[in-house]
């Protein structure tokens, strides 16, 4: 059976385990010193019971059957790219590239493969080709600026890594934010010259963590007057009003984040604490049963929404949520019938 997708999986697998053709940002470690031998190839993927084989053979095997195909080319391409065999991976993408001269997939693993085996001109060439078909991926001019790099050409890989940061000007306070160096992030944030909705954004996480509310709740409040489609904005602003004691302001963000994102089953159930915090009950009831209709099998959700049918003295819909309950999580289940014994006692 042929497989008619490309394995896009095993790019992000090789981007892991390459040194060099990992797309970095600025705070990453440096990659490995080009006098340094290649990667070692990671462990073979052994595919679980039922699926298809995925192999440099399964491969091979499809390009004899279909020589002048690109897409068994491009997925060996991608298996040598994995195994650590750059050079064979090169030849592979560059038979795609010569199908169709404008896939910029297929020119951007070719950079990776060239870059890897120490080819820098030809690495460059592949990169810039790729870039010139894409030229708002912030990406692309980061992997160019490291082959400038490993190549010894400063100038050219500090122009191209202003072009990466000009395009993803977060980058690096994101990367700072994931390593729990959040005063750090805070700072780059502030760095940043073309601040957009996404700086506050990261901006105001890395407040939270340092439990800044107010700074965080100002940075998120920005974040969304410059895109008020921003759904997760509203909803860490609505977190921290919550951590600021203003329940109304968090109900109001919360009531938008869910808005503009109704699958987000946080959001109502955020929603819902909000209303509980506010004694409004039945507002409450309402944002809880929508975080169980999205998703079924959250215990706090059905806890949550059996509580407070319980304030508004409805029994029999608590008991629903108790032997839902029961199937999901029975700790949670044996503390609710508590409450739920509780209530009918104090009748």
């Amino acid at each position: 059976m042929n497989l008619m997708k490309r394995l896009l999986f095993l790019v992000s697998i090789a981007a892991l385990s390459l040194s060099f053709a990992a797309c970095k940002s600025a705070s990453d470690n440096e990659s490995a010193n080009t006098s340094q031998p290649a990667a070692t190839p990671a462990a073979e993927f052994t595919p679980p019971p039922g699926s298809e084989e995925i192999s440099a053979d399964r491969f091979q095997k499809e390009v004899q059957q279909n020589p002048e195909d690109p897409l068994p080319h491009f997925n060996l391409g991608n298996i040598y790219l994995h195994e650590g065999k750059f050079a064979e991976a090169a030849e592979e993408f560059k038979f795609v590239v010569g199908k169709n001269p404008k896939d910029v997939e297929a020119l951007a693993n070719m950079g990776i493969a060239y870059a890897s085996a120490n080819k820098f001109d030809e690495a460059v060439d592949a990169f810039k080709r790729a870039a010139a078909l894409s030229p708002k991926s912030g990406e692309l001019h980061q992997r160019l600026a490291e082959v400038y790099e490993k190549a010894g050409k400063s100038a050219e890989a500090a122009k191209e890594r202003g072009e990466f940061e000009r395009l993803q000007p977060n980058e690096h306070a994101k990367e700072l934010y994931k390593a729990g160096k959040y005063e750090e992030a805070v700072g780059e944030s502030q760095k940043v010259s073309n601040k957009n909705a996404e700086t506050f954004y990261v901006m105001g996480n890395s407040r939270f963590k340092l439990n800044q509310m107010k700074e965080a709740a100002s940075a998120f409040r920005q974040a969304t007057r410059m895109n008020q489609k921003y759904a997760d904005a509203f909803f860490q602003l609505g977190n921290a009003y919550d951590r600021l004691g203003q329940q109304e302001d968090a109900a109001k963000a919360f009531q938008e984040a869910a808005r503009l994102n109704p699958h987000d089953a946080d959001a109502f159930f955020n929603l819902g604490n909000t209303y509980d915090k506010l004694n409004r009950y039945k507002d409450a009831v309402d944002a809880y049963q929508h975080a169980v209709a999205i998703r079924p099998d959250d215990a706090d959700a059905r806890f949550s929404l059996a509580r407070v049918h319980l304030r508004n003295g409805d029994v029999s819909a608590a008991t629903e949520q108790y032997n839902a309950l029961k199937e999901i999580n029975k700790e949670k289940a044996n503390e609710l019938q508590k409450l739920i014994t509780e209530s009918t006692r104090a009748k």
